[in-house]
C-alpha cells in the first residue's frame, strides 16, 4: 500500500449501540497492528476522522536528496531546494558532482534570506547538508500573516514618512531589504499548509479548523508577498530619485490611503469581517481607483522624462498594492460563504 487509497468499508452494527468498522489487512500489517493493539481516532473539525497506531504519531519526511550535475542550471538546483523546504522535510542533502564555489555561496544566500529555521550542518566541495530546526507548529498560520502584515506595512510607512520630510535620515534601501523578512513568513507559512495537506500536522497546530481554509490562506499568503514586492520596489525607486525634484506631499497623502487600505483587508481576513470586506470593496476601493486616475493626472505633468518614469512606477506599485489587497477581500467572502 504505497500509494494513496480510497476504500469503502459498510458500517456494521453491533450490541444495539456501537458502529464497527473494518480496518484494511495490508495497511494493518504495514504499520504492526494485530489483535490488542490501539489506535487513536483523531477527530477533525471538517468532521473526518484520521486513524493512526497509538504509538505511531504522523512522520515527518526525514531526507530529502537534490543532486547539482551536468546540465542542471544552478536555478533548478534552489528551485529543488526550496521545493523539498516547502514539503516539510527536516534535512535537504545537494550532492555537486563537480566543485562550485557559486553554487554553494548561492544555497547560504538563499537560507539566509529566504528560510526560517534552514542552517547548514555539513559543507565541502562534493556535498551541503540543510537541517530545519524549526517545528511547522512553532508559528501558526494566522500569526504568519500578522507578521506579514506589520513587515509589510512598516515598509509603506517609512517611505511615507520619507517623502514628508518627516524622516530624511531613512535608508531606503534597508527598508526594501525588508522584503527578506516577508519571502521568509511566506515561505514558512507554505511549509505549515504542505504539512497539513500531506497529514504531518494537524489543521489545530498550524491554527486552522477546516480543510477548505487552506487554499484561502493560501492565497492570503502570496498576495502578501506580493504587496511586500511592491512595497520594496517604491522604497528602491525613491532611493534613486532626488528628493527636491518633486512636490512629494500630495503622493504621500495618497500612499497612507493605500496603507490603510491594505492594514483593513487583512484584518478583515484575520477576524473573517465579511461585512467590512464588501464595504472595503463597494467603498473605499472604488474611491482609491478614482484617487489614482485623479493622481495620474495631475503628477504626470510638467516634470522632464526621467522623473516621470520613476513616479510612474510608483503609483503603478501602489495601484497593484490595492489590487492584492482587494484579492484578499475577496478571498474574506468566498471564506465566510454560509
Amino acid at each position: 500500500m504505497t500509494t494513496a487509497m480510497r476504500l469503502v468499508r459498510r458500517v456494521q452494527l453491533t450490541g444495539g449501540s456501537t458502529y464497527i468498522v473494518s480496518i484494511p489487512k495490508e495497511w494493518a500489517n504495514m504499520v504492526g497492528i494485530e489483535k490488542g493493539s490501539q489506535v487513536v481516532l483523531q477527530l477533525e473539525p471538517d468532521g473526518s476522522i484520521r486513524l493512526r497506531p497509538s504509538a505511531r504519531k504522523p512522520q515527518v519526511p526525514l531526507e530529502a536528496e537534490v543532486r547539482a550535475g551536468e546540465g542542471v542550471s544552478r536555478g533548478a538546483v534552489i528551485r529543488e531546494v526550496l521545493s523539498k523546504y516547502l514539503l516539510g522535510y527536516k534535512s535537504i542533502r545537494v550532492r555537486i558532482e563537480r566543485e562550485d564555489v557559486e553554487l554553494r555561496k548561492m544555497l547560504r544566500e538563499v537560507m539566509v534570506s529566504k528560510l526560517i529555521g534552514a542552517e547548514v550542518m555539513h559543507e565541502d566541495s562534493r556535498e551541503l547538508v540543510i537541517q530545519v530546526l524549526v517545528n511547522v507548529e512553532d508559528i501558526p498560520v494566522p500569526d504568519v500573516i500578522t507578521k506579514m502584515r506589520d513587515a509589510a506595512q512598516s515598509m509603506m510607512e517609512d517611505p511615507i514618512a520619507f517623502m514628508k520630510g518627516e524622516r530624511e535620515d531613512i535608508d531606503l534601501e534597508e527598508v526594501a531589504a525588508r522584503d527578506d523578512i516577508v519571502d521568509k513568513l511566506y515561505f514558512y507559512g507554505l511549509r505549515q499548509l504542505y504539512s497539513a495537506v500531506r497529514g504531518f500536522a494537524g489543521l489545530e497546530d498550524i491554527g486552522m479548523s477546516r480543510l477548505e481554509e487552506i487554499l484561502p490562506h493560501a492565497m492570503v499568503l502570496k498576495n502578501l508577498e506580493r504587496v511586500s514586492d511592491h512595497a520594496a520596489f517604491i522604497a528602491r525607486t525613491l532611493s534613486q530619485t532626488p528628493r527636491k525634484s518633486l512636490e512629494w506631499g500630495e503622493l504621500a497623502e495618497a500612499a497612507e490611503v493605500v496603507v490603510t487600505f491594505f492594514r483593513r483587508s487583512v484584518d478583515a481576513f484575520l477576524t473573517r469581517d465579511r461585512s467590512a470586506a464588501n464595504r472595503l470593496l463597494d467603498v473605499d476601493a472604488e474611491q482609491l481607483r478614482e484617487q489614482d486616475r485623479e493622481l495620474t493626472n495631475r503628477l504626470l505633468k510638467g516634470y522632464d522624462t526621467s522623473l516621470l518614469v520613476s513616479i510612474r512606477a510608483i503609483l503603478g506599485s501602489y495601484r497593484r498594492i490595492v489590487e492584492y489587497s482587494s484579492d484578499i477581500l475577496e478571498v474574506v467572502i468566498d471564506l465566510t460563504e454560509r
